[in-house]
């Protein structure tokens, strides 16, 4: 790094620092000398200069990748200034600013050479190349630039001003990946002008192609009204700027065909909307669209809002030169005119899929086919007859609609529904679409309409059908907006059967939807007359006969139109969808018919669907897979996803079909945290688990849904299902899939619902490399003292010797696993003898809170008090009052399992040692402790009768433990309606748990009163701890929702932040 430092006389000044490159070294002694260079310069003017240099210099340096002391930043290679020392300048030479000059402009020309600018491939800043060009026009050496260098530097600056720079314009810069954008756009499209003016004015350079894009993207950034203002004034920059801006593109727009090229100057001109800039807008964009075939889908886009908008209306002559550029493009010599490379096909513009059916043909397809005709963008998707082309049908309405004979005003009203047609892409609003298509369908007059053909009637119907609730929509229209669409549909038809005279043939294939569309729209507006006429036409026609010899596409629009009549039939004769499917004569197959109803009934209403998917069932139909699974789907909702589980019986559903169907039932289990479900529906649920992934393992994305499953495949009576399930997916499945701690809370459940044969398959599933080793032995571990705990002590001893040689026992347990085999893993009744290394195991460990717990635990079960106070007097400092707390409690509820006391003794009994440990050892007594008090005085069968636990279950309602309403008896708020006992128990203020207070609390109630020989009694206390547990199992689904919910939330909050960041 250099330092600059005082001078050690006056006027010289001593550079010290480590060791340069040799054309650094010059260029400092440069620096040096032009201190002293011209001693008329004051010492300001001397300073700025200095470090102007300096800066330029040190710049080039880092450029020029030379060392530099000082780190280069994250995304700049060139070292910022270093501070330095300037002491009064001595006379200096002039020629080492021009020196600085000469290399700024290698620096820059040397950037500009796409093979040297890939040499140095770390990234530059635009503030240096602007820093650069600006050195060197300061010196006046602008004209040592090629004029293919200051092209590229105009299009490296204008490629970096773009918000997204797309790879197909031909004029962007190769140069933009080795730059970081810097700065804002207007800086930088004000140095592109800035180039371009001394490229064009100062150094006498024509501009290309390349310059006059780039100056016409940069001069129409200017031109933006202010709010409030309609137009530009003459003599206004602004509007200077658009006419430059205008003079360049007309330069360059023949030159390829890229909407870049075409779309800011018409866009610009769209955005103004004066008279002026409309008809500019109107000429060129018809220029444009008559010279290719292909036109790019964002310039059909501002066509066709510029015939929608509504704020300028177009004038006479303006709407003849877009229509004569509608019948140019409709000329059969158009294409063979056309130059060959403006054939080009955009494969961006395609046109919306069928909403109804993959192979569906109805009218938003034929309008995609008539707008296909004035616009090729792509073939047309639909069903294909033998005895007529879709393709050839729309473009013969189309030459027909725009026919030279038929008048102006028609041929824009066909233009305009067309139009409409678009406005759902282009977001128009509908009561808009609505309107035009009420005032344009009545504006011609019927001599000129029969002339129309199919054009005016499909985009209408197409229109109606959008604006009443699309194809798919089933209900009936309120009476308003019934007898609008009435008034539109009636002329409509008189205007398409007006063809019905002999003077054209019907074309069948198109006829077809069309008069479908006539059906449902009937249907909606309860038109009886017209649905009868409709019918008679079809009959006419044969467009009801179906067959064999049928497509199966046209099968597709056949089943179409005879629901369609079904639809009609039951809303105009009041009957319901059963009776007219059974009253309508049907010649061809039936369960294509009842198939597209039910998936129309599937889309609009799904109570009557599931109706329609029962008949079927019921009377042998068979319905395609397509609509049964998308029912399915709609059915995996929270509230009726049980309807949606026998889908997956379906032996014809796909595989991917079954798969979507079934996680989307598992996500919703899973959302809804359910703990137990049908047994019957968990089976079907495994079996489609069994079939999807005997032998392929599930993708990542569904593996939380799928391991969510398998605790409620256990609870629900499903277990060695469950397990091999497991085990087939965890054999398929990466080793992530399934974690130690899933495996964990699998055995755990084993355990919990009485599967103790199943847990040693779990605890094969542990990995036990070296690496998991710590996790294995853990796993092992817990299994171990859940085994014990749960009285499987077999089962406990084979877990504890996993892993371990016995004879040798060179495996470290824990103090808890010692003392559960010193008691030969019978820790629910242990035997005293079995418990007398206990106090020599708990000096391993005699501060650990849990194995005190523990070690107290077995000590008591062993009928050993005396060894119970030695512990708690050895550990006393080390207990919490929690655990102190929960020791007290196992000493009370041991006093119960002894057969020594009974009765009063050991109500008694139980009481004293409660008052001695809160004094001696600061034990607090909770609601544990109430009911290990209350199950005491239960015991006392004398004093205790039926009668006194009715009014003590009353009292301990009183006392806030839970019991609805519907088991109250009328006009108190108890079970028994007994009064208020004399008897207190204590209040806690610890908050009251199902499974750990209440329903072992109300076991012993139902105990006892059955003991007593209390049946209604003891039967009333179970319908209220089944009614409790409903409501605790729902507020846990609750609570787990909730929780889900609130993971979502921070998720998105955080993809959200990201997306800001």
């Amino acid at each position: 790094m250099l330092r600059w430092c005082k001078p050690a006389g006056h006027g010289s000044v001593f550079i010290h620092g480590s060791s340069y490159y040799p054309k650094l070294q010059t260029s400092r002694i440069l620096l040096r000398r032009e201190l002293h260079a011209d001693s008329s310069k004051s010492i300001t003017q001397k300073a700025i200069s200095f470090l102007y240099c300096t800066y330029v210099t040190r710049r080039i340096s880092g450029y020029l990748g030379e060392p530099s002391d000082k780190p280069s930043t994250k995304h700049d290679t060139f070292p910022e200034l270093d501070s330095a020392i300037i002491e009064p300048p001595s006379p200096t030479s002039s020629s080492t600013a021009e020196n600085s000059s000469l290399k700024a402009f290698t620096a820059l020309s040397n950037f500009l050479s796409l093979t040297n600018a890939t040499s140095h491939p770390k990234k530059q800043s635009l503030d240096t190349l602007r820093l650069l060009y600006s050195s060197v026009k300061t010196q006046g050496q602008l004209h040592l630039f090629s004029p293919k260098q200051l092209t590229e530097l105009i299009s490296l600056f204008g490629t970096l001003s773009l918000p997204d720079s797309r790879n197909g314009l031909i004029y962007l810069s190769k140069l933009a990946s080795y730059i970081t954008p810097e700065g804002n756009d207007e800086e930088q499209w004000d140095f592109l002008i800035e180039v371009a003016r001394d490229k064009q004015k100062t150094l006498k350079m024509k501009l290309n192609g390349t310059d006059g894009f780039w100056l016409m993207r940069a001069l129409l950034t200017k031109v933006v009204l202010s709010e409030g203002e309609t137009s530009l004034m003459p003599g206004d920059p602004r509007e200077q700027a658009l006419s430059e801006a205008t003079q360049h593109y007309l330069r360059i727009w023949r030159h390829a065909y890229d909407v870049e090229i075409h779309l800011p100057l018409l866009q610009k001109w769209f955005d103004l909307g004066t008279p002026k800039e409309t008809a500019a807008l109107v000429n060129r964009l018809c220029r444009v669209l008559e010279l290719h075939i292909y036109p790019n889908s964002r310039l059909i886009e501002v066509f066709w809002r510029l015939i929608l908008r509504r704020t300028l209306p177009l004038v006479p002559d303006l709407k003849a030169r877009i229509l004569a550029m509608v019948n140019k493009r409709l000329s059969p010599q158009f294409a063979e005119t056309c130059p060959a490379h403006k054939k080009k096909r955009d494969s961006k513009s395609l046109p919306a899929p069928s909403s109804l059916s993959e192979r569906h043909l109805g009218t938003p397809e034929l309008s995609n086919a008539l707008g296909t005709a004035l616009f090729p963008t792509c073939a047309v998707q639909g069903s294909r007859d033998d005895s007529c082309d879709i393709n050839h049908w729309a473009t013969e309405q189309a030459r027909q609609a725009f026919a030279p004979a038929v008048a102006q005003d028609v041929q824009w009203g066909n233009l305009l529904l067309l139009a409409i047609h678009q406005s759902e892409r282009l977001n128009l609003p509908p009561s808009l679409a609505q309107a035009k298509t009420k005032e344009d369908t009545s504006a011609a007059p019927e001599t000129n309409e029969e002339a129309i053909g199919d054009w005016r009637p499909v985009l209408v119907l197409n229109a109606l059908e959008r604006e009443t609730g699309g194809a798919e929509g089933g209900r009936i229209l309120a009476p308003n907006t019934r007898m609008s669409v009435q008034g539109i549909m009636r002329p409509l038809w008189r205007m398409w059967k007006a063809g019905d005279d002999g003077t054209r043939s019907v074309n069948v294939a198109t006829s077809r939807p069309i008069a479908a569309a006539f059906f449902r729209l009937a249907a909606k507006v309860v038109d009886g007359p017209l649905t009868d006429a409709c019918y008679r036409f079809c009959v006419k026609h044969d467009l009801f006969r179906g067959g064999e010899k049928l497509a199966a596409e046209a099968m597709h629009n056949w089943a179409d139109l005879n629901a369609a009549y079904v639809l009609a039939v039951a809303a105009c004769r009041g009957v319901g969808w059963e009776t007219a499917f059974e009253e309508t004569q049907i010649s061809g197959n039936r369960d294509l018919v009842l198939t597209t109803l039910f998936f129309h009934y599937v889309l609009t209403d799904l109570r009557v669907g599931f109706q329609v998917y029962r008949y079927a069932v019921q009377r042998g139909y068979k319905l395609g897979e397509r609509p049964v699974h998308m029912m399915g789907m709609k059915l995996a909702t929270p509230r009726t996803w049980q309807l949606a589980v026998p889908f997956l019986e379906r032996p014809a559903m796909s595989r991917r079909r079954q798969e979507e169907l079934l996680i989307a039932i598992l996500r919703v289990l899973q959302t809804e945290r359910r703990q137990y479900v049908d047994p019957k529906i968990a089976k079907i649920l495994g079996d489609a688990l069994w079939r999807l992934y005997e032998n392929t393992a599930p993708p990542n994305k569904f593996k939380y849904p799928i391991r969510f499953f398998f605790s409620i495949m256990i609870a629900s009576e499903q277990p060695a299902r469950a397990i091999a399930i497991v085990e087939v997916i965890h054999r398929n499945a990466p080793p992530s899939f399934f974690t130690t701690r899933l495996l964990l809370r699998l055995m755990r459940t084993l355990v919990r619902y009485r599967h103790i044969h199943l847990t040693h398959r779990v605890h094969r599933l542990v990995p036990t490399d070296p690496a998991n080793a710590r996790a294995a032995a853990d796993f092992r571990r817990k299994m171990t003292l859940t085994l014990a705990r749960a009285g499987a002590h077999t089962a406990a001893k084979r877990a504890y010797g996993y892993g371990l040689d016995l004879k040798k026992d060179q495996v470290w347990r824990t103090p808890r696993e010692a003392m559960t085999r010193a008691v030969k893993f019978n820790t629910r009744t242990p035997l005293a003898k079995h418990t007398l290394p206990i106090m020599s195991i708990l000096s391993r460990a005699p501060t650990h809170r849990p194995t005190i717990q523990y070690a107290a635990t077995l000590l008591v079960r062993a009928h050993r008090p005396s060894a119970v106070r030695k512990v708690l007097e050895r550990s006393l400092p080390h207990l919490d009052s929690k655990t102190m707390t929960t020791i007290g409690n196992t000493i009370l509820d041991g006093l119960l399992t002894r057969h020594v006391l009974r009765n009063g003794r050991l109500v008694r009994h139980i009481l004293r040692t409660k008052e001695q440990m809160e004094k001696t050892y600061g034990f607090k007594p909770d609601r544990v402790t109430i009911n290990i008090t209350i199950k005491s005085l239960l015991r006392w069968r004398v004093v205790f009768d039926s009668s006194k636990i009715r009014e003590l279950f009353d009292h301990i309602v009183r006392c806030g433990y839970p019991a609805s309403e519907q088991w109250m008896i009328p006009g108190t708020d108890v079970p028994f309606g007994t009064s208020t006992v004399s008897m207190k128990i204590p209040a806690a203020n610890e908050k009251i748990v199902f499974e750990k207070h209440v329903r072992p609390l109300y076991k012993m109630f139902i105990k006892a009163l059955f003991t007593r020989g209390d049946g209604p009694a003891a039967r009333k206390v179970v319908g209220i701890l089944r009614a409790e547990e409903g409501r605790a199992v729902m507020k846990k689904q609750e609570w787990n929702q909730a929780r889900w919910d609130g993971v979502q939330r921070k998720k998105l909050g955080t993809v959200k932040s990201r997306e800001k960041d």
